[in-house]
């Protein structure tokens, strides 16, 4: 254990002396912070939207019915004269209402504004009226009620969905956050194994240490250094809900340990195996070899995720292939966001997560022990298994 912990100290300290870690990471927090101005930007000004009311003239004859229709959003001016003089007098009226409130009549001038809106309420305020004088004040609110729930039906599409963007956007941050990590991950693990190998500096390591603690050590370091860029990711994240105002409807306490969780599992499982299969290679330009198909193995459940599952977040398909270990960080966090994901379904996705990790790492230790020693060509992984 103290050669591990020694390993993975030396790793985590190389890799928070990387200008290029610090700068990307300090970038990325900045743009993530930046985001959340816009938001607010963007925000404030649909906030900001004002929805001019339509002004109306009101003559003796229709007075009745000021106060309704004061009360649903028109501004009210008294007026007498002919339609034809009223209108052509005072620019600022839309409309102009006119003999007896029970059975209104609306003049405007061609083009004018708001005008079904203006038809709408002094339909309203009729009816009002006509029911007060008829039935009393008792069985108008009963019958306003009425009313209105025969004048509000709307069709109900089947199999539509409402858009919430900020399950989206929690959604698409952890899927996002996960992805970037797993391949960070993976890169910088691949090259630290080929450059130790290239430089024959594993030789003089394997003299004092055993091959698998070593790969274990630096399995452990990075993934501590890539924790800590998601504290940062999340300190940012949490910095830009606030600035944003969208925090209050993001449950922190609930979504910042379900984001570690998925990005330490996503990492584990996928550079595990991939600190072995390095080992085969002796060279940097063969590093995209292995690398590459680990990248396109996580662009499959991340576009999967991110496409499928928020359209269909409790079909059969997403609840099967969330229990799948290499789809299982990009897929439940995703699940989560859209749907209220059973506890013993998440329960089993990280406890097959965590049977599926030792036996990742017993086969990425022993391909490692056996190849990393190996130099010129690339060993392929079945002569890597067969060697002793």
């Amino acid at each position: 254990m103290q050669s591990v912990y020694l390993v993975a100290r030396r790793e985590f300290q190389a890799q928070l002396r990387s200008k290029s870690l610090i700068v990307s990471t300090i970038v990325m927090a900045i743009l993530i912070i930046a985001a959340g101005v816009l938001g607010k930007v963007l925000l404030e000004r649909d906030a900001e939207t004002e929805v001019v009311a339509a002004t109306v003239g009101v003559t003796d004859s229709a007075m009745p019915l000021a106060d309704t229709l004061e009360e649903s959003g028109l501004v009210v001016v008294e007026a007498t004269g002919t339609p034809e003089d009223i209108l052509a007098g005072d620019e600022s009226l839309d409309a102009l209402i006119t003999a007896e409130p029970g059975n209104p009549i609306i003049f405007a001038l061609d083009g004018a504004e708001n005008l079904d809106l203006i038809t709408t309420i002094t339909q309203t305020a009729a009816t009002d009226y006509v029911i007060t004088e008829q039935f009393g004040d008792e069985a108008t609110s009963e019958a306003l009620e009425a009313i209105s729930q025969a004048q509000n039906l709307a069709a109900t599409i089947i199999g539509s969905s409402d858009f919430d963007p900020v399950q989206f956007f929690v959604a698409l941050l952890t899927v996002s956050l996960v992805y970037g990590m797993i391949v960070f991950g993976i890169s910088i693990l691949a090259t630290g194994v080929v450059e130790e190998k290239t430089s024959r500096v594993v030789e003089i390591l394997l003299a004092t240490i055993r091959p698998r603690t070593l790969l274990m050590g630096k399995f452990l370091g990075i993934g501590l250094a890539i924790l800590s860029m998601v504290a940062v990711y999340v300190a940012a994240i949490v910095i830009a809900a606030t600035i944003a105002g969208l925090l209050p409807d993001v449950n922190i306490a609930t979504y910042i340990p379900m984001l570690l969780v998925w990005v330490l599992l996503g990492y584990i499982i996928y550079a595990s195996i991939t600190g072995g299969l390095a080992a085969t290679v002796s060279r940097q330009e063969d590093i995209g070899a292995i690398t590459g198909p680990m990248v396109f193995l996580s662009i499959v459940p991340f576009y999967f995720a991110m496409f499928y599952v928020p359209d269909n977040p409790d079909s059969t398909l997403t609840q099967i292939v969330g229990f799948v270990p290499f789809f299982s960080p990009f897929v439940m966090p995703v699940r989560a966001a859209f749907t209220d994901l059973p506890a013993t379904d998440l329960i089993i996705a990280i406890g097959l997560c965590l049977v599926t990790i030792p036996l990742l790492a017993a086969l990425a230790g022993k391909i490692y022990e056996r190849s990393i020693l190996h130099t010129g060509t690339r060993m392929k992984i079945m002569e890597a298994l067969r060697s002793a």
